[in-house]
Parts: structure tokens; C-alpha cells; sequence
């Protein structure tokens, strides 16, 4: 760790120096807009600590899944349990998965049919994503239950124009994969529908050297519709999206927990939504109507014998309504009805809130906001949260949160029960979360920003399986906190370098640090993009040691490489090499990771 914190330093006052040096070339920032924050809010505005990541920053930096996109983070821990298909987790300041909340759109999609209620991200790619917004820390007051550790917010394209795009890869492990995109846009409406279609014939999810060599095969299917009406005052917005995955993945192993079986999986996802917006009183008060529905159903097989099935479901129902006094004074309040059910058990939790931003001076923004959820079997919640933004000088801000979270335990939790227990535990209570963060930003422009930002957060009532029990019970206290570094130089018009630090340390009630979190964790992006035909960049990732259940797992880093070269005006080819220097490394103990492995494509716009 200490030669990694060397090269880091280093790399942060070379970046700074060079940024100097650019800084009389330099041009006014453009203003970036954070939507996840329900009042609409500039990031320099927004007190909480906040992850943003375009659709070209995503092309660029050739992040072809979601959660390798979402772990280039700050404070984000990211997972698969096997490549090509094993279950993609994704903890935020040490928080576990399943205390996450994931919004496509808007639309809430974590799993409730899954034990702790967590999203799998490996089946999302970012074939489809316009834009990702990390918020870390405790986000339940602006978004409810599941937001202990922070909530990814992930925007889905819309059309711009008439369109049509086709995309093709070829590359190892049998990689095959077609992407077609079909746009439709006029002055009243836009319509986007999306094909993907990807295939791999794999490697074994158990790792190889321990004497695995059955390949598992993944393949996806991804159909997508979005559309946008707009009726003079009323603006309409849809969505849907249907996903079907068929993954092949191994058998539970006593050595290192998995090894070579004949398991099979079929997961099939579909999300909906329709909002209708209009505006009242002199476009003074702001109505957003919206329904939302996520379904998973999940199918397990063993020897192409079915094991075991769930079908889970998450209905929203949602108004929120903004308005505003004065230049400085924006206001946000709603109410919403969740419902979920997993077969034949349901829960619902009624909620109410009211947000509140305010400037009492010119470089000072505070917003505050309440929250109460009314989960039927359990007591309602309130929860709060403030944060603060001041600008100090032009180039530097002072920003700090705090806020509480919580989870409401998932149908799974209150049903199950075995190892001669009678019944599933009536006496589990909501997790509790409260977090508090501090740092600052400076920045030259658009040519240099610097971010260091100090978190703690306290998780109470944690949900874990006690055999003992023979159910989940509330057994944990988990404490963490840290620091996230983060860099952005424009080293020139056309090189960009990114680079990212963090430090979690997580320990429960009993002092022990937590399984599958490394207290240190960075990455590197340099990026290429000059006004010719090239462009590219090159990815370095960075995972401190860990423990886990069956074992510890050593550091490890990683590097990738991409490269674009425009034909014309409506074509591209690119390329794409993953560990370039052919690390042996387990991102979870007993699953492998691939060999140096790469692939080539083409995408066509009309």
C-alpha cells in the first residue's frame, strides 16, 4: 500500500503542476446538473458526495458493463462472482449490496425475490446508458428504504434525432455480439428502440488453477423502448425493458467455496414506467405523476433439472411536485406507494416527503429535507438529512452531508426459516444507517479539479443468517469511515488524466474488519480524444488485499487498453484489450478471472 500511496501523491503533483501550467488556456466549466437529487441542483451546488459519468466518458474509457463503470467510483467497491454471467455486487463505503438502492430511470429494480434484496449488474451493459450518477452515503431521505449506502442512479438514452445504429463484436472466449439502435425524433416526440444480442462461450466461473476447466457459457438478450411526447403543457415519458439471461455457473465447493458442476440459471427482467408532467400556476408549481414496475423472475437448474424458482415484483407509485420562492428558495415534496411481492408474500410502505433548498447568501447553499416510510408489520420511519456547499474563493468549495438511512427486511428474511426452527423470526427490525461526510473540490476550470473527501458511517440492527436462530436475525453493529481522493487533469487539448483513491475501513460490533471489502482501492483512467481519427485510452485498476470466508485475497491490479480509429463521418472501428499484462487475480476467493483476453468491433451510425 505505501508504494501505491507514493505513485499516487506523485501522480496528483504532477497532474497539479501540469494543470498550472494549462490553466491561462483554460475555458469556463460547463455546469452539470445532478438529477438524482429531486431539486434540480449544479454539482458544485450539491453538498453530498456525488459520482458522475457521461455516455462519452463510458465509450471512451471502454467500460462495456455497468458495474465496471459504477466501480470507477470513488468509495465503490465492485464484485463478480465469476466473469461472463456471475453475480455482479456492487458496496459503497463498506456498506454491503444489498443496502444499495439501484434506479433505472427512476424505477427501483432491486431484486425483491433475492435474499438480501440486492441488484445483479452483471447482466447490464452500457449499450443502453446515457448516464451514471454514484450518491454515496446514507440517501433514504430522498429516496426511501435500501439507500443505507448510497443509491446508483442510472439514465437510459433517449433519441435525438433520426437514426440508425449498428454495432458488432467479435473476441475471446467466443464473444459475440450485436447491438442495433433505432431512433425517431420530431419537434413533439422522440422514440428510441434498442436490440442487443450478446454470447460467450466463457471460462470456468470456479477458478481454473484449482483444477477447474468446464467453460461456462452466458448469453443475453435486451429489448428496449423510449419514448418522449411532448403536448404543449404536458410532457409524457415510457419505458420498456425486457432482458433474458441464460447463464451456466458451478456448484458449491467445501475447499474454496465453488467448484466444476453442471448449474444453469435463466433470469428473465422487465422494468416499466410512465410519467406525465405538467405544470400549474404560471409554470410556478412543477407535477410529476409516474408508475413504475420491475419483475425478475429467476429460474435454477442442475444437471437441466429445475431446483428452485422465484418470481419477484416492485410496483411504484409516485407524485412529486416542485416549486420555489425567490431567486434561492426551491422546494420539493411527494408522496409514494412501494409494493412488493415474492409468489404469494407482499409488502407495501407508504411515504411522504419534503425537501428544501435554500441560499442565504450568494456562495452558500443548504438543503435539508424529512422523510417518513410507513411499512405495514414494522414501525414508520423518519428520517433526515442537510448538507452544505460553501464556496470559499472561486476555486474552492467546502462541501459536508449527514444523513440516516434505512432497509426494510426483504419478504425473503421473514419467511425463511430451517435447521429446526419453527417458524421465521416475528422480532426482525429495519437496518438503521446514519452517515456523515466532509471535503472539498478545487479546481482551474475546466482544466484541473481535485476532490478529498472524509466519510463515517454507522450501520445498526445489520440483518444476517444465524444458524443458531435458524433465521435472520438483527446481530450486527458495522462502523465505517474513510477518505476518497479523486483527480481530474487536462494535461493537454487532447490527453485527460482520471485517477481515484480510497480508503474503507470497515469493522463490525466485535472489532473484526469486514469480509470482501480491501481498505484500499484505486484506479487510473488517461484518456486520448484529439480532433483526427483517434482516440482511446488506457485503464489501470487497483484492489488491496482482503479476507473472506475461505480465504484471503492478495492485492492485485489490472490494466486494459482501447482504441477507436473513425473511417468516416457515420463509422468507427475500435479495439479492446482487458489485463494487458496477464494478472493472475480473484476478484472473490475460489472464482477465476479471465486471461489476457481482447476484442474488435465496428459500429455504423446513419
Amino acid at each position: 500500500m505505501k508504494n501505491f500511496l507514493n505513485k499516487l501523491f506523485l501522480f496528483i503533483i504532477l497532474s497539479t503542476n501540469i494543470s498550472f501550467l494549462n490553466s491561462t488556456f483554460a475555458n469556463e466549466v460547463k455546469e452539470i446538473i445532478v438529477k438524482g437529487a429531486r431539486i434540480d441542483t449544479s454539482e458544485d451546488n450539491f453538498g453530498s458526495s456525488i459520482f458522475i459519468l457521461d455516455s462519452e466518458e463510458i465509450r471512451l474509457r471502454g467500460f462495456r458493463s455497468a458495474i465496471d463503470a459504477i466501480s470507477s467510483s470513488p468509495g465503490v467497491t465492485a464484485k463478480k462472482n465469476g466473469s461472463f454471467g456471475g453475480v455482479g455486487s456492487v458496496r459503497i463505503r463498506g456498506a454491503s449490496s444489498s443496502q444499495t438502492l439501484v434506479l433505472i430511470d427512476g424505477i427501483p429494480v432491486n431484486d425483491a425475490s433475492s435474499p438480501g434484496g440486492g441488484y445483479n449488474f452483471e447482466y447490464l451493459d452500457t449499450s443502453n446508458i446515457d448516464r451514471i450518477e454514484v450518491l454515496r452515503g446514507s440517501q433514504s431521505t430522498l429516496w426511501g428504504s435500501d439507500a443505507i449506502g448510497g443509491v446508483v442512479n442510472i439514465y437510459t438514452k433517449s433519441a435525438d434525432k433520426n437514426s440508425i445504429n449498428l454495432l458488432s463484436e467479435i473476441g475471446s472466449f467466443g464473444l459475440r455480439k450485436i447491438n442495433s439502435e433505432l431512433g425517431i425524433a420530431s419537434n413533439s416526440s422522440k422514440f428510441l428502440f434498442l436490440v442487443d444480442d450478446t454470447s460467450l462461450a466463457g471460462i470456468s466461473k470456479a477458478d481454473k488453477k484449482d483444477g477447474n476447466v468446464e467453460k461456462d457459457g452466458f448469453e443475453t438478450n435486451s429489448y428496449s423502448l423510449k419514448g418522449d411526447i411532448d403536448l404543449n403543457n404536458i410532457k409524457i415519458k415510457g419505458l420498456l425493458s425486457y432482458i433474458k439471461s441464460d447463464v451456466e455457473y458451478d456448484s458449491f465447493g467445501f475447499v474454496t467455496g465453488v467448484q466444476d458442476g453442471d448449474e444453469r440459471s435463466i433470469t428473465e427482467e422487465f422494468i416499466g414506467n410512465l410519467t406525465i408532467k405538467f405544470n400549474l400556476f404560471d409554470d410556478k408549481l412543477v407535477n410529476t405523476f409516474s408508475v413504475n414496475q420491475s419483475d425478475i423472475s429467476r429460474d435454477y437448474f442442475t444437471n437441466d433439472n429445475l431446483t428452485f424458482g422465484a418470481d419477484g415484483e416492485r410496483k411504484l407509485y409516485r407524485y412529486q411536485g416542485n416549486t420555489g420562492f425567490g431567486e434561492f428558495n426551491k422546494i420539493a415534496f411527494g408522496l409514494e406507494r412501494e409494493e412488493s411481492s415474492v409468489n404469494a408474500d407482499k409488502l407495501s410502505i407508504d411515504s411522504y416527503f419534503f425537501l428544501y433548498q435554500f441560499q442565504p447568501i450568494k456562495d452558500l447553499v443548504i438543503s435539508t429535507g424529512i422523510r417518513n416510510d410507513d411499512n405495514k408489520g414494522f414501525n414508520s420511519k423518519t428520517t433526515r438529512k442537510i448538507s452544505v456547499s460553501y464556496r470559499v474563493f472561486d476555486n474552492l468549495s467546502i462541501k459536508t452531508s449527514w444523513g440516516e438511512g434505512f432497509k426494510v427486511p426483504t419478504i425473503f428474511q421473514t419467511t425463511f426459516f430451517c435447521c429446526g426452527a419453527e417458524s421465521a423470526n416475528t422480532n426482525i427490525k429495519p437496518e438503521e444507517s446514519t452517515s456523515y461526510d466532509l471535503g472539498f473540490d478545487f479546481s482551474l476550470k475546466d482544466k484541473f479539479s481535485f476532490s478529498l473527501v472524509y466519510f463515517k458511517k454507522d450501520i445498526n440492527n445489520q440483518i444476517n443468517f444465524s444458524f443458531g436462530l435458524g433465521g435472520y436475525e438483527n446481530i450486527d453493529f458495522v462502523e465505517s469511515d474513510g477518505f476518497e481522493i479523486s483527480v481530474n487533469s487536462k494535461i493537454s487539448e487532447e490527453i485527460n488524466l482520471y485517477l481515484n483513491y480510497s480508503y474503507i475501513d470497515s469493522i463490525d460490533g466485535r472489532g473484526q474488519r469486514l469480509i470482501n471489502i480491501p481498505k484500499d482501492s484505486g484506479e487510473l483512467a488517461l484518456t486520448y480524444n484529439s480532433s483526427f481519427n483517434l482516440s482511446g485510452s488506457l485503464m489501470i485498476k487497483y484492489n488491496g488485499s482482503e479476507i473472506s470466508t475461505y480465504g484471503n485475497l492478495d492485492s492485485w491490479s489490472r490494466a486494459d487498453i482501447n482504441l477507436f480509429y473513425k473511417l468516416n463521418n457515420f463509422s468507427e472501428v475500435y479495439f479492446r484489450v482487458e489485463n494487458l499484462l496477464d494478472k493472475n487475480y480473484q476478484q472473490v476467493f475460489g472464482y477465476g478471472t479471465p486471461d489476457r483476453s481482447g476484442l474488435v468491433g465496428v459500429k455504423v451510425n446513419f
